[in-house]
């Protein structure tokens, strides 16, 4: 019933451990049996009876041997997978050499296991020697019939089960805890020069697999995880009807090892699905959870896409929003999790603008997420999409404004200047007046009339505010968004020394600061009108994401000098209270 991960270790390895042995050597007994400790699920419970027990661990010492030699050995695989093709014909004739195959033995015959179930496994560690990617998902579930469903149908003629219904069943399981593990381990297995997530995905998420080197997994790395992890648990849900149609003994193993698959899956939501930085491991806890959930109600469990979806954004807006998150905590639940699907979205496009790729890829890539706006729907593979398409269906939130955004990002990405003020205005509206209008539309009002004015006015002055604040970090990545009309003015060219500070004296680039925080004022004060058509907690959300930056601009104001420093920022606890003094006031 469980795929057996290509790549366990056991918490230690013991002294003789078959990492390093010479080539054709196979590794001991209890090496071998030691992994089943460093599973996603119990192997064989001990409230089993023990020639159940018994039998279960040879299953799983038999396939985790044909992993060794297909995937783990030194020297010649290949023949290490003959060695054990013949001795599993040694093992019908009753004469195993083998003490792995001896120990298989006794399980084949009481259980009346055909050959070809245990064969299966060997020719896909064959076929790891030679396929190192899979094209399609439908590509790598073929390899999964022959690397992970052979032991589901092991562990049900263990229980005198395998009839083809459950066989089916037991299909979707496997394969899911297959996916599971490969989503797991996506970095060594790279490593290893093999990559188990198909080739389609990575480029509908606009992903390259060179990524899997990396420490940190972009946020569209990020939405692929989700994406196959997602997969991986419908497919479980798909398969669960199993341990309904079980009992006894054989429902409370194979409710062991769904629960071990819906546990992992679950631990891949702390890790923000980054498991380039994280190692996604499943607490025992929530195994045990699951397990006596499955094996006392084992109907299919509820499987809410829609919810998981907007768990991924929330967890990128906590971890990425480090000024609107204030705000968005004030907001009802519902509300909350659609501006946080705004808030992922945005922050996508504006990490493909911010990145490192080449000026031609990220044009590409901030199509691929324009085009991308035609897929908001439910069924969607990015989980971003998923959460926007029920935001848009509950509130009326305008998407078609993330067009302007992506305009502003474009413009960024070719390097575009400004000559006048009106001309920034207009990108302003574009990257940040149209969040404005998006964040009115999530606090359910129509972005019509004279609201939508006032919340575009307020996402141009926490742009000018973003603006001030990083203006010696812009500049130093090549970027300035002052008008050139302004710095001639006040005689400021922002040219940088050999340190990266500016050489402009600091009392004119104070001259100027101040003058474009009194333009950014005029903004704030038509902006912060759009409050009182607000309710109440939609009112508390505005008032503390403007007030920080409100808060940002007059610290700047006040001392122009902290902006050719460094990047300006309030502390947490400052955020807090602006935010706390917003929700105070609103409902007062």
């Amino acid at each position: 019933m469980a795929a057996i991960p290509d790549r366990a270790r056991p918490a230690r390895q013991p002294a003789r451990s078959f990492e390093v042995v010479l080539p054709g050597q196979l590794p001991e007994t209890g090496d071998v049996l030691a992994l089943a400790q460093s599973e996603n699920f119990t192997v064989a419970a001990r409230v089993l009876p023990y020639r159940i027990r018994q039998h279960l661990m040879a299953v799983y010492g038999f396939a985790r041997l044909v992993d060794y030699a297909g995937d783990e050995a030194c020297g010649p695989r290949e023949r290490l997978l003959d060695l054990l093709e013949s001795d599993l014909a040694r093992v019908y004739d009753g004469t195993p050499r083998i003490p792995l195959m001896r120990a298989f033995a006794p399980t084949v015959h009481e259980c009346g296991i055909p050959r070809e179930v245990p064969a299966r496994l060997i020719i896909a560690n064959r076929r790891d020697q030679h396929v190192r990617r899979y094209e399609t998902f439908e590509d790598l579930l073929d390899y999964c019939a022959y690397a992970a469903n052979p032991v589901g149908e092991l562990v049900l003629h263990v229980f005198g089960r395998a009839d083809p219904e459950l066989t089916v069943l037991s299909d979707r399981i496997c394969s899911a805890l297959q996916i599971l593990e490969h989503s797991q381990d996506v970095a060594e297995d790279y490593r290893r020069g093999r990559v188990y997530v198909p080739a389609e995905d990575l480029r509908d998420f606009g992903c390259d697999e060179s990524e899997f080197a990396g420490g940190t997994a972009s946020n569209e790395l990020r939405a692929l995880v989700w994406f196959e992890v997602d997969r991986a648990v419908s497919m479980l849900r798909a398969g669960q009807p199993l341990v309904a149609r079980l009992s006894g003994l054989s429902r409370l193993a194979v409710a062991g090892y769904v629960a071990g698959g819906l546990a992992t899956a679950r631990a891949f939501r702390p890790a923000g699905y980054d498991p380039l930085a994280v190692g996604v491991r499943p607490r025992r806890a929530r195994i045990l959870g699951e397990w006596v959930r499955l094996s006392l109600a084992p109907a299919r469990g509820r499987d809410d896409r829609t919810r998981r979806a907007y768990e991924y954004c929330e967890r990128i807006t906590r971890e990425q929003a480090r000024n609107f998150s204030y705000g968005i905590r004030l907001l009802p639940p519902t509300k909350r999790r659609a501006l946080s699907a705004v808030y992922a979205f945005a922050r996508l496009v504006d990490d493909i603008g911010d990145g490192t790729a080449s000026t031609e890829d990220k044009l590409v890539r901030l199509q691929r997420a324009r085009d991308s706006l035609r897929n908001v729907h439910q069924d969607a593979k990015d989980p971003v999409l998923v959460a926007l398409a029920d935001a848009r269906r509950r509130l009326p939130v305008p998407l078609e404004a993330f067009h302007e955004l992506i305009d502003g990002c474009e413009a960024d990405v070719r390097g575009n200047s400004y000559e006048t003020f009106e001309e920034l205005v207009h990108y302003c509206r574009c990257v940040a007046g149209s969040i404005g209008r998006l964040s009115l539309g999530v606090f359910g009002q129509r972005v019509t009339g004279v609201a939508a004015e006032r919340a575009d006015a307020l996402g141009v002055a926490l742009q000018l505010t973003n603006i001030l604040r990083d203006l010696l970090e812009d500049r130093r990545s090549g970027r300035i968004y002052l008008p050139r009309q302004d710095l001639r003015r006040f005689g400021v060219r922002l040219d940088l020394d050999r340190r990266g500070e500016f050489t402009d004296e600091e009392s004119r680039i104070a001259e100027l600061v101040r003058f474009q925080g009194q333009r950014a004022e005029r903004w704030y004060a038509e902006g912060l009108r759009l409050l009182p058509m607000l309710d109440h907690r939609s009112r508390a959300c505005c008032a503390a994401m403007a007030g920080i930056y409100h808060e940002l601009l007059r610290r700047i104001t006040e001392d122009p000098g902290l902006v050719t420093r460094s990047r300006t920022s309030l502390p947490g606890w400052q955020k807090a209270v602006v935010a706390a003094r917003s929700l105070a006031g609103m409902t007062s």
